[in-house]
């Protein structure tokens, strides 16, 4: 069952990145960051990032649902909007911005040590 938890955070992370484009792109070039990693992070907000990320995944799966059903671009848009605003709203609701989520993203995709953190966080969180 480790694969589960992988593609988890995998898809919970495109939901995240595609969240973070525009928001990304208003802000002109990042200056580059030395990695980041579990030390840099308290615990309280990689139990929130794990909580987040199930919700996220839930939402991702409910909406995914309704993509399949879309008739048309325009209501495949629509829910694409709705899920980044529902996915904007449970990383909020777990006390989160988008960018400390996107961060503790990135920073699990370079440290197998919080990597292994929030899928065992995930894990005990995941129905």
């Amino acid at each position: 069952m480790r694969t589960r938890p992988s593609l988890i955070l995998s898809a919970v992370a495109a939901t995240m990145l595609a969240l973070a484009a525009p928001q990304a792109s208003a802000q002109g070039q990042p200056q580059p960051q030395p990695p980041m990693g579990a030390q840099d992070f308290p615990q309280e907000k990689i139990e929130a990032f794990a909580d987040a990320a199930v919700d996220v995944q839930r939402v991702q799966t409910e909406l995914t649902a309704k993509a399949r059903q879309a008739k048309d671009a325009d209501e495949i848009a629509r829910v694409q909007q709705e899920a980044q605003a529902a996915a904007s709203k449970a990383v909020a609701d777990n006390g989160l911005t988008v960018d400390e989520y996107t961060a503790i993203v990135n920073a699990a995709k370079q440290d197998p040590e919080l990597y292994a953190m929030i899928v065992e966080l995930m894990q005990q969180r995941s129905p």
